[in-house]
């Protein structure tokens, strides 16, 4: 059997990781609080966008001249992973959906760019290997804007340089399922002829218009660019707050572990203590005898 010390040592030790396990634990749900305000303020500022596009639209005739379809030309993918860790499955949850939605598409027809490094891992152990990488944002103060910056360049060498029409973005996005987070695609091009026709025809909630002197197009295109921008941006949030659902998941499951274990540990601490003092008053009552024999 093990020593009372050592078995302290243990306890020690199993109550320390304890106490970084839970800082991990109230760091995710703090961070998760955060990016659910910014997706909250992300919406407000697409509504936005939506409304200047309205009203862009409603001095259109007809949105013919917009793509409906996807021609079948090539596809560029954009796949959000974590490099951060201690997020249980995340990445593999996202490579497998991005996979299974390649298998529609024919072999050679796909560009690929993976945020972060274990996300390309795992393509490639699924036999997909990506064309790009770029590293993972650790949060998005600061560490966002050049890699959203960089994303965007990327794209758009995609459309000039190799024919790229249609581009998708792979992300984890917040759910109300028990692993509080669930794998979803959006197209981000082309925007969607229907999409336009509903803002055109939505509604306008007050009596007039609001009236604007830049030139209709340009400002449509404006318009369009601060949208795909926002929808990257949008990809970004939902991935990090996805990420830190997971982790919280993974915190709560390995807090549990460890109290497992500490009751464990003090249940053989106190088992061993018993026996140690049985022992002593064994030994204690054969010296009286032996001194009283």
């Amino acid at each position: 059997m093990e020593s009372l010390e050592l078995i302290k040592r243990r306890i020690s030790s199993a109550q320390s990781l304890k106490s970084i396990v839970r800082t991990m634990k109230i760091l995710a749900a703090v961070s998760m609080r955060q990016y659910e305000k910014m997706l909250d303020a992300l919406k407000e500022y697409v509504n936005g966008i939506e409304m200047g596009l309205q009203v862009v639209l409603k001095d259109f005739e007809s949105l013919h001249e917009f793509k409906e379809t996807f021609d079948g030309k090539k596809t560029g993918a954009v796949i959000f992973g974590s490099d951060m860790g201690m997020c249980g499955q995340f990445n593999e949850l996202i490579s497998a959906y991005a996979v299974n939605s390649f298998s529609g598409i024919k072999s050679g027809s796909i560009e690929v760019i993976s945020i972060g490094d274990r996300v390309a891992a795992k393509l490639e152990g699924r036999g997909f290997n990506a064309s790009g990488m770029l590293p993972y944002p650790a949060g998005l103060s600061g560490n966002v804007k050049p890699v959203m910056q960089e994303l965007l360049l990327r794209i758009e060498s995609w459309r000039e340089q190799k024919g790229v029409e249609q581009v998708l973005l792979f992300y984890n996005a917040p759910s109300d399922t028990g692993g509080r987070y669930a794998p979803q695609m959006k197209m981000l091009l082309p925007v969607g002829k229907e999409y336009l026709e509903k803002l055109k025809a939505k509604k306008w909630e007050s009596n007039t218009l609001p009236m604007y002197k830049m030139e209709r197009n340009a400002l449509f295109s404006a318009l369009i660019k601060d949208l795909l921008y926002a929808e990257i941006f949008r990809a970004f949030v939902d991935s990090l707050t996805s990420e830190n659902a997971a982790r919280l998941v993974s915190m709560q499951a390995a807090e549990k572990h460890v109290d497992d274990h500490i009751e464990e540990l003090n249940g053989v601490y106190n088992q061993e203590r018993q026996d140690q003092i049985t022992s002593e008053l064994l030994d204690i009552i054969a010296g009286f005898e032996a001194v009283t024999n």
